[in-house]
């Protein structure tokens, strides 16, 4: 484990990380983060139990039933669903 700049960093070998302010949080805020795997690794997931997902939950989803991934990009603060016109049919 390394320490600095306040934060805690794991050094995980076979495994690179990434986080940068990408604008999502006003407070310039760390809310963006890539998670990567040398090698497909197992995977375990769990997802939201509402009956609306957006698509990238949608995907993801599907891409988890395969046991198998190699990275994953995690957000903070914004779900992005539920944000097109209104279909009534």
């Amino acid at each position: 484990m390394q320490k600095g700049d306040g934060h805690m960093r794991f050094v995980v070998p076979g495994f690179l990380a990434s986080g940068i302010s990408a604008g999502i949080k006003r407070n310039k805020v760390k809310d963006l983060a890539l998670i990567y795997s040398e090698t497909p690794a197992a995977t375990a997931a769990v997802f939201t139990q509402n009956k609306v997902k957006a698509a990238p939950i949608l995907v993801s989803i599907e891409k988890a039933k395969k046991h198998l991934c190699q990275a994953i990009v995690v957000n903070s603060g914004n779900a992005n669903a539920c944000t097109g016109v209104l279909q009534q049919g």
